[in-house]
């Protein structure tokens, strides 16, 4: 009948199998993290976490302290 057919699969089948190769290739040097670049883009990362952080905390606690003296003045 139509022999290309099974060629067809085998040709689907390696592009399938080269596809997760270069997945995993990509995972791998994403753990690494080896660049000069990524290094740079994780300490930025961290650092701006927890300048958020930082700038969420002062924020709490001047809105809770502005709310204390709506109450105070309030009473």
């Amino acid at each position: 009948m139509n022999d290309l057919f099974p060629e067809k699969l085998v040709e689907m089948r390696r592009k399938q199998i080269q596809e997760e190769i270069d997945s995993i290739r990509l995972g791998e040097q994403s753990l690494r993290g080896k660049s000069l670049l990524s290094k740079f883009l994780v300490s930025l990362g961290a650092w701006m976490v927890a300048r958020g952080e930082r700038l969420r905390a002062q924020h709490s606690s001047m809105t809770q302290t502005r709310g204390a003296r709506h109450i105070e003045k309030a009473a």
